[in-house]
């Protein structure tokens, strides 16, 4: 009925993922790259029961929060989707984002926001890269995959990568191409190089190159990255040929320095494996930390349990008010670093466990072991029932939900609802600028009459 029609729409509100929203006749069309407020002309170009997808032909009166993106390849790239919105805009976005999550999936009805912190710079903020590569007519170029894709774009330079990435991005890519290094190709299995990654820290960085095989030439590339870029303190090959959705593989070779970076958060100093989870954006990380300090309310008197506790970043926090501070987490480099920062800060009254949280915590409360407080950041996905579960048993006064994801976030909170506990605190964190993406931190408390 509308697929591969025209029309011309306003476009209304925006989606989940950042998208304009129109409606044609009470049928509901995402377009990528439409701003709210715009009146634009869009192509259906995939039409489903109660929904279609636009592409956006041409804005014919923008937006009053319409902005020009930075990025020459925006819209054609899927690594953000909301550059072409005002950064006012993007907040009060997320704002609303989180509020509708709550409320609709949580069944907060009451809830409310407590405060919007947002992130300066909002350009150039990622300490975190991670490039596919591709071979093109020039040579070897590196990129982000087109939305829903593994097809690479390729782009000279990321606005939202650290500006020390995109020039060592494109010193190895000059080399790759210069020394004829083979790009590894998905469908056939061939070819070595498959993305270049960089971890970086305020005065140092470390690059790690993903590659199917043992790449050659790596002495060429070693003597130019130790001539240029002097803050790189390892360069780490990673083997990965598996035809997964893995960035890493299991297996590494250390071809020059270390496969970490040291940091600073406050007064505490880091670790950090280059495989550890560690937050990309340095700018909001700090008062994000502190935030969750200060609603965890801990004294000398209370114990904290940090769960997915990666590095050990929230527990150092943690620690320099609690009792005693235990940290699960399942990545073993992260764990490793997480002991070492204890020891590297002089910290003696936090412990790290390995493993599942949703496997450890519950064997810890079973022998035992209590907890004042509870600070969960999981990945994406939320939470594992059983650990939900655990949790709910041993009912700690407070529960600090640090989050990626504030759908699975409002999904477990409304499960530690039922074992008592009421909302009390919303504070979001835009350590994402120009996505969708959100990050906030939660307090629940339990309720002393259930």
């Amino acid at each position: 009925m509308y697929k591969n029609t025209e029309h011309i729409v306003r476009i209304t509100d925006f989606g989940n993922d950042g998208e304009g929203i129109a409606k044609i006749d009470g049928f509901t069309v995402f377009v990528p790259s439409a701003v709210k407020g715009d009146l634009a002309r869009i192509l259906i170009v995939k039409e489903k029961k109660h929904f279609g997808y636009g592409k956006l032909l041409e804005v014919i009166e923008p937006s009053k929060i319409r902005t020009e993106p930075q990025c020459s390849v925006f819209g054609k790239c899927g690594g953000c989707s909301m550059q072409s919105v005002s950064y006012d805009a993007q907040l009060e976005y997320k704002k609303s984002k989180v509020l509708e999550a709550l409320r609709r999936i949580g069944g907060f009805k009451d809830a409310k926001i407590n405060s919007v912190t947002g992130s300066d710079p909002c350009y150039y903020y990622r300490n975190k890269a991670q490039f596919p590569v591709l071979y093109t007519a020039e040579g070897v170029k590196s990129g982000f995959y087109a939305p829903h894709s593994h097809r690479v774009v390729s782009t000279e330079e990321c606005p939202l990568q650290d500006k020390r990435s995109n020039a060592l991005c494109k010193a190895v890519t000059t080399w790759a191409s210069e020394n004829a290094v083979p790009v590894f190709d998905e469908a056939s299995g061939k070819g070595l190089l498959r993305r270049i990654c960089m971890r970086a820290a305020k005065d140092e960085a470390v690059l790690i190159l993903v590659t199917a095989k043992p790449l050659p030439h790596l002495c060429k590339l070693t003597e130019r990255i130790n001539a240029e870029f002097p803050y790189v303190k390892g360069i780490v090959q990673n083997f990965n040929a598996d035809a997964t959705n893995s960035i890493y593989g299991k297996n590494d070779e250390v071809i020059f320095g270390v496969p970490y970076i040291f940091d600073n958060i406050g007064d505490i100093k880091y670790k950090i494996h280059y495989k550890s989870f560690y937050q990309v954006n340095p700018c909001t990380t700090k008062p994000l930390y502190e935030k969750a300090l200060e609603l965890c309310d801990c004294d000398k008197t209370k114990s904290v349990f940090d769960l997915y506790c990666g590095t050990g970043t929230i527990s150092l926090f943690l620690a320099q008010s609690a009792k005693s501070v235990i940290g699960i987490e399942i990545i073993p480099d992260a764990v490793k670093n997480a002991k070492e920062n204890a020891a590297l800060n002089n910290i003696d009254n936090a412990v790290f466990y390995c493993g599942e949280a949703e496997t450890v915590a519950p064997k810890l409360i079973k022998s035992g072991i209590r907890a004042d407080a509870v600070v969960l950041d999981p990945p994406r996905k939320g939470c594992d029932e059983k650990l939900i579960c655990a949790i709910g048993e041993m009912k700690p006064d407070k529960v600090i939900y640090v989050s990626c994801d504030c759908a699975t976030m409002a999904r477990d909170m409304k499960r530690l609802s039922e074992y008592g506990y009421t909302l009390d605190e919303v504070h979001v964190f835009d350590q994402f600028p120009q996505t969708s993406h959100t990050e906030c931190v939660v307090r629940l408390c339990l309720n002393t009459h259930s």
